[in-house]
């Protein structure tokens, strides 16, 4: 495990498993002096009370950091240990697919619809789950940076947001292209993701449907064609819970699609793409 790369690489001949020797408040001090996030990086079960002890010294700090609890995933068997301690966790393998070019869809961004459901009982406000930077830079001309097109691209934001996962980029911004600036910036689905609501999933396979009751009353719906095949989703009112006639906007194209009754259908929703919605 690897705490603060910028202050001082914290490996075990180091003595990071001695929570009781001072370094954790020495390096909170000089992270605190430096700004920026604390990140103990390949946390195991092992590695529960070292999270605890960063955590202490953060706040004996005297200033607010965040910290995250970091692997390739972290095992699953760790959450309910670091739930405590971490403000957020990594409950993913890296975006990256690990050869000799960008990451695609199938390595690794996909990994996240079947990951994120063993979270969902034990992440929670203040322990958010994290599904590692989002591959939204540039897909286009010299020096690509995503291996992902538009519509995957899109999807991404959306189950980011659905998550209210940490939203963070790993390239390079100086580059951003237009369409990665339009995703980045729709203030409606950021709105989704800083809610600070955990999702419920409503069905799961292929064809996913995901919700969540934001606070100003409204039912966010997202859904997502996984598989390869250009389909309809329709989304029965029952299996969200909900009756009646219900005014449906679509908060990725920013407009109104009108009132619907007992169920809506997203049209044509083409591999790897989604829709977000809110219910009102």
């Amino acid at each position: 495990m690897q705490f603060d790369r910028r202050c001082r690489a914290i490996e075990p001949h180091t003595g990071w498993g001695k929570a009781g020797n001072g370094w954790q408040q020495a390096h909170t001090s000089c992270r605190t002096a430096r700004g920026g996030p604390v990140r103990g990086d390949g946390v195991t079960t092992d590695n529960i009370p070292d999270i605890e002890a960063w955590s202490k010294a953060i706040d004996q700090s005297g200033r607010k950091m965040w910290l995250t609890a970091s692997a390739w995933p972290v095992p699953r068997e760790a959450g309910e240990g670091l739930k405590p301690w971490a403000n957020s966790v990594r409950v993913d393998t890296d975006i990256e697919c690990y050869c000799n070019t960008v990451s695609t869809w199938t390595s690794s961004v996909d990994n996240r619809w079947e990951d994120l459901p063993k979270w969902l009982d034990v992440v929670a406000p203040n322990y958010w789950p994290d599904l590692d930077s989002m591959p939204i830079s540039n897909n286009t001309g010299a020096g690509i940076q995503d291996g992902i097109n538009d519509i995957e691209r899109q999807s991404v934001m959306t189950f980011w947001s659905m998550a209210s996962s940490p939203l963070y980029v790993g390239g390079d911004i100086a580059n951003l292209d237009d369409k990665a600036v339009s995703i980045l910036t729709n203030r409606e689905v950021i709105a989704v993701d800083q809610a600070g609501v955990i999702p419920a999933q409503v069905t799961s396979g292929t064809l996913q449907v995901w919700k969540k009751r934001l606070p100003d009353g409204r039912l966010a719906v997202a859904v997502y064609n996984l598989g390869d095949q250009t389909t309809d989703i329709t989304v029965p009112w029952d299996q969200l819970g909900v009756k009646g006639n219900r005014k449906v906007r679509d908060l990725a194209n920013r407009h109104d699609l009108g009132s619907f009754n007992k169920s809506w259908t997203a049209k044509g929703v083409p591999a790897h793409g989604s829709r977000l919605i809110t219910l009102s």
